[in-house]
């Protein structure tokens, strides 16, 4: 004889334990809150997509963006005043400084690096830049 299918019963949440769980996840990520929660990943993303849900999780962002950067603020200020004092190896209020000012940024979708290109041809003349393309083709030949 046939076990019966068992029926699947669906988990209801307070309204507190998924703003926790909403503000781990933004924090950590979700597989590391639906660990730390008991709350499947699929129910995170679910709650994710639902509006009064995705506005706590941009709010909390923001919120640890602002924190971020207030943090950094007055890491630059000990660090001033340590330095100033000499009463303490700069080195760690420096690590705090960089890290804080990176996570504000990341939090608040700002840029946390720089990428540059630049023209190698740019303040060559015509003649520079005809010599520079004869080499470039008399190396790539030689190569192959």
């Amino acid at each position: 004889m046939t076990e019966p299918t068992p029926i699947k019963s669906h988990r209801r949440y307070t309204k507190r334990k998924k703003t926790t769980v909403m503000i781990a996840a933004e924090l950590t990520s979700v597989p590391a809150a639906a660990e730390a929660h008991g709350v499947p990943e699929r129910t995170i993303r679910h709650w994710r997509e639902k509006p009064e849900l995705a506005e706590l999780a941009a709010k909390t962002r923001a919120d640890l963006a602002d924190e971020m950067k207030v943090l950094a603020q007055l890491a630059a200020s000990e660090l001033m005043a340590k330095v100033q004092k000499q009463e303490i190896d700069p080195r760690d209020l420096i690590i705090l400084l960089g890290v804080s000012i990176d996570k504000g940024q990341l939090l608040a979708g700002e840029a946390t690096a720089r990428n540059e290109n630049r023209d190698l041809t740019d303040g060559m003349d015509d003649h520079e830049r005809v010599r520079l393309k004869e080499v470039l083709r008399e190396a790539i030949e030689v190569s192959e």
